[in-house]
């Protein structure tokens, strides 16, 4: 593990401001990450996210979505508001703290979205129409770079719509979580809960359940795990040929999540690197490949001080 420099300097401010207003106390908050969205932990049971700028409909729709999920039996941390405090120029959002704890495993994980996938789509709730692309032009133009670079994966973002417009899905659309990495669980003395519902929307289940399948295929995750997972879920995503597109796409977006952080340190700045090298086919193959490929990424997280870190032996998401 290596741990890397990144404070939660750019979002103390929207802290202190959305505390005072919504009556909590920040001066003993503990930093718990600091990568698109700050998470902050409070003394008292709570957990604050500071979400990026211009993001207040998707802040809101996180916590509408919590109360109906929770309505619906999926295990969710409430919303301790209604409504996101815009504080500092950020939507800002209260949580239940489930406490210290790691990712719920894999059948856990499969177990609580086989039951989202099989709810019925609420008609008072209006969730987005799931679109992977949506980021894609902001997160390439905040790149660290070069303009052939940034043309390259402009270029690679099309040609995956393109694939991607031309799936023929096996299921009917459905409400998804949009992120469902092992990340965005947490195992807890009061069982496994899904959280970080900011991409909950109207799309495919197969796209929650490629996620699994995905970090298996390029961060190394156990074939026991993946294993356990798809048993559990009820199917093996990876026997329709369309789960490439989605694991391609997949690879694009964890792309330039690194090289948007490329700057931190020099550590991720050649994991970017790396990562661009494997999606343009001129990276060095590494000593085990993983299910055809021979890409082997680590994966950028928080630590526990709220620093950025890299685990570059077993590509594991953390997350406290």
């Amino acid at each position: 593990m290596i741990t890397l420099t990144r404070s939660g300097e750019e979002t103390l401010p929207a802290l202190q401001e959305a505390c005072l207003h919504a009556g909590f106390d920040s001066t003993q908050a503990q930093l718990i990450r600091a990568l698109d969205n700050g998470i902050w932990r409070l003394p008292d049971g709570v957990i604050v996210r500071i979400h990026r700028p211009g993001t207040t409909g998707s802040a809101q729709n996180e916590i509408h979505g919590a109360y109906w999920l929770y309505g619906n039996g999926i295990p969710v941390p409430l919303p301790h508001r209604s409504e996101p405090v815009v504080a500092a120029g950020r939507p800002v959002t209260f949580w239940t703290d489930l406490g210290p704890g790691g990712p719920a495993n894999p059948a856990d994980a499969a177990r609580i979205l086989r039951t989202l996938h099989h709810l019925q789509v609420p008609a008072d709730l209006r969730l987005p129409s799931h679109d992977p692309f949506d980021r894609f032009a902001d997160q390439i133009t905040a790149a660290h770079a070069t303009p052939e670079e940034m043309g390259w994966l402009t270029a690679h973002a099309s040609g995956l719509r393109e694939r991607w417009l031309a799936l023929d899905w096996p299921t009917p659309r459905c409400v998804i979580h949009g992120d469902a990495g092992p990340g965005n669980t947490m195992g807890t003395p009061l069982g496994a809960f899904l959280i970080d519902w900011e991409r909950l929307s109207v799309g495919h289940r197969e796209w929650d359940q490629a996620t699994a399948a995905w970090h298996h295929d390029l961060f190394g995750a156990s074939t026991d795990d993946y294993t356990a997972f798809a048993r559990v879920y009820g199917h093996d995503i990876t026997a329709w040929l369309g789960y490439h597109v989605i694991r391609d796409i997949r690879s694009l977006c964890a792309t330039l999540f690194a090289l948007r952080h490329a700057t931190v340190s020099p550590a991720v700045r050649t994991e970017a690197n790396h990562r661009l090298a494997c999606l343009r086919g001129t990276a060095e193959p590494t000593v085990k490949p993983w299910v055809g490929r021979t890409w082997q990424w680590a994966h950028p997280a928080a630590g526990a001080r709220g620093h950025l870190s890299l685990d570059v032996s077993a590509g594991k998401l953390l997350k406290v």
